[in-house]
């Protein structure tokens, strides 16, 4: 590791490191340590911006599930590829992104089907 990447790397963990410290702070949550996440506001603020947009809910969520299709299609191809040359760990790596990929998948089908109920809910 040359001396120019040593402070390279170091100059960059400090930015990240005051960045993150400045955001935290920002946030607004004040350190309540509650667990919430916010406050009881905050929450209410997210539900009203979300029924702004109500409509674009389900097509972002299809969206969203047609490319994680996409996604595991090509990468079973280049598992069964890897399989097929020989390279084990290669193939496992893929399989553990597929395995992330597909529980992402599953996530989304579950908001997929409990959008419109919980637009009912939130949304007048």
């Amino acid at each position: 590791m040359t001396i120019k990447h040593t402070i390279s790397t170091a100059a960059l963990t400090a930015t990240l490191l005051i960045g993150g410290t400045t955001a935290a702070f920002a946030g607004g949550n004040g350190g309540s340590g509650d667990g919430s996440g916010g406050t009881t506001m905050d929450r209410s603020a997210k539900i009203a911006a979300l029924c702004e947009h109500q409509d674009e809910i389900v097509p972002h969520l299809t969206d969203r599930q047609t490319h994680l299709t996409e996604r595991i299609t090509k990468l079973t191809e280049l598992q069964a590829k890897a399989t097929a040359n020989g390279k084990t760990k290669a193939a496992e790596r893929i399989g553990k992104r597929l395995t992330h990929l597909q529980g992402q998948l599953d996530r989304v089908a579950i908001r997929i089907a409990n959008a419109p109920a919980w637009i009912a809910e939130h949304c007048s």
